[in-house]
């Protein structure tokens, strides 16, 4: 029988901190303590992955990459302990495995520390980014000019911490944004062992601050919130230092004109990883989450009919 998991070499010198999928599955990005980053093509002859290239794109660690929507172009965010974001865009005119394949279009160095998390926003409400830091502040920037990638503008800066954080805290700040486009524009962010949700407000055309995620007992390490698909309330997942997988369901209250209000109550939790879970991710259409964690193993969730989430399936790196 095949193996449904096929490991294959990244090459990096350092450990890998974050992998990341392109819009069709067809390429992926590492990034890694080793300061480079790598993106490989998926060859569909063999299924395997192919090096398309391998360059130093920061000073430090990174911690963070993610593609942009292909509507904008063949995009790649980086964030990185050396307190920048940098964007990168495909010269398909380079030959493969260059080192000049990615080019870099920008690199904006607003934050007073390191950097923790950044994420392309949704495509619906056009090219934007977020970032979070040990500075405690959420930053959004935006491409004001389709005609120059290099032009990107800060929108917005909140303090979602009262003070910075000295120490290097990896992946104890995160940042989603709702994918949902049919109602007003939603993020949540975790700090610490905090996480909030943030919508703007219609009238002030500025965010404010919705609701706690209640329930954590540690340091919050992933935040991911799930497609709406139909549901009546939005899915938000997290994972914790204190070995639990929590699912939290949000009813949003519209009142009037950017008077919202928003009920979270606690669903699920599970501790099965036995001990620190690092990472949280809904599928696309919201209905099973993945989640890993110290003991090296994917655990997938998936509801009952009764709207229940149970552990469906357990994968180790060995494919079993």
């Amino acid at each position: 029988m095949k193996d449904s998991i096929k490991p294959f070499p990244t090459h990096h010198e350092d450990i890998v901190l974050d992998v990341e999928y392109d819009f069709y599955g067809r390429q992926l990005a590492t990034c890694s303590a080793d300061k480079h980053i790598k993106v490989f093509d998926l060859d569909p002859a063999t299924s395997s992955w192919v090096l398309n290239d391998s360059w130093k794109a920061h000073d430090s660690t990174i911690v963070k990459v993610g593609f942009a929507n292909p509507e904008f172009g063949h995009l790649l965010l980086s964030g990185s302990y050396d307190r920048t974001l940098k964007i990168w865009e495909e010269n398909f005119d380079e030959p493969l495995g260059s080192g000049r394949r990615w080019s870099r279009l920008v690199t904006i160095a607003d934050s007073h520390g390191p950097l923790y998390d950044c994420c392309f926003v949704p495509s619906f409400l056009g090219l934007k980014v977020g970032s979070i830091g040990s500075d405690g502040k959420l930053r959004i920037y935006e491409s004001m000019d389709p005609a120059d990638l290099r032009d990107w503008t800060l929108l917005e800066e909140i303090d979602v911490l009262k003070a910075p954080v000295a120490a290097h805290l990896q992946s104890d700040f995160n940042v989603c944004w709702c994918p949902s486009r049919f109602s007003c524009e939603k993020f949540c962010v975790s700090a610490l062992d905090q996480a909030y949700i943030y919508y703007k407000n219609e009238n002030t055309n500025k965010f404010k601050l919705g609701e706690l995620l209640p329930e954590h007992n540690g340091l919050i390490r992933s935040v991911a919130w799930a497609p709406l698909m139909g549901k009546s309330y939005h899915l938000i997942a997290t994972a914790c230092k204190d070995g639990y997988v929590r699912i939290m369901k949000v009813v949003e209250h519209v009142h009037g004109p950017g008077d919202i209000s928003f009920t979270v109550s606690l669903i699920s939790s599970f501790n099965e990883h036995v001990g620190e879970v690092w990472r949280v991710s809904w599928n696309m259409t919201g209905t099973i989450l993945s989640s890993c964690g110290d003991d090296g193993l994917v655990r997938l969730y998936k509801s009952n009919y009764a709207n229940n989430f149970q552990c469906m399936s357990v994968i180790s790196a060995e494919g079993k």
